[in-house]
């Protein structure tokens, strides 16, 4: 049984019975919050952050992209269309890309601890901390695109 099935099972089974209560309840069960795609999301954009930093620390220590704030949104924009595809509904990549930040931050605080003074300072120059934020719309929308459009197309399976 997929996840999309067992949430119209859910919803029968609430408008089936007389209980209002219970009623009340299924419905809410059908609509929870998956912990699940959210760690995964988590885990994923996390790794994403660690990338950029050491990306940035070896590679282009010296010569820095101009455009990586934009990669990094465009590679959000693929992950969110990656996880969408998985089956990680909207809310739960959104709340995973939130991860992106403490994960490059965790990649600085060990640089540092590791090479000291010549460790980066922050995870990407010109970021704003605040900027993580566009990174979880980016990738609900994806995703949410994703699980849209399967539902509508009757060509795009998942």
């Amino acid at each position: 049984m997929t996840p999309d099935e067992w949430v119209a099972g859910m919803h029968n089974e609430a408008s089936s019975v007389n209980d209002r209560e219970w009623a009340m309840e299924t419905t809410m069960a059908a609509g929870r919050f998956e912990w699940r795609g959210a760690f995964v999301a988590a885990a994923v954009f996390a790794g994403l952050g660690v990338s950029v930093v050491l990306l940035t620390q070896f590679f282009w220590q010296h010569d820095t992209p101009a455009q990586l704030w934009l990669s990094v949104m465009l590679l959000s924009g693929v992950v969110g269309v990656l996880l969408g595809s998985r089956r990680v509904a909207a809310l739960e990549a959104g709340a995973g890309a939130l991860a992106f930040l403490p994960g490059a931050w965790l990649a600085v605080v060990t640089l540092q601890a590791l090479l000291g003074d010549a460790a980066p300072i922050t995870p990407i120059t010109g970021m704003p901390d605040e900027a993580v934020a566009t990174l979880a719309v980016i990738a609900a929308f994806a995703a949410g695109l994703v699980r849209v459009s399967a539902t509508r197309l009757p060509l795009v399976r998942l």
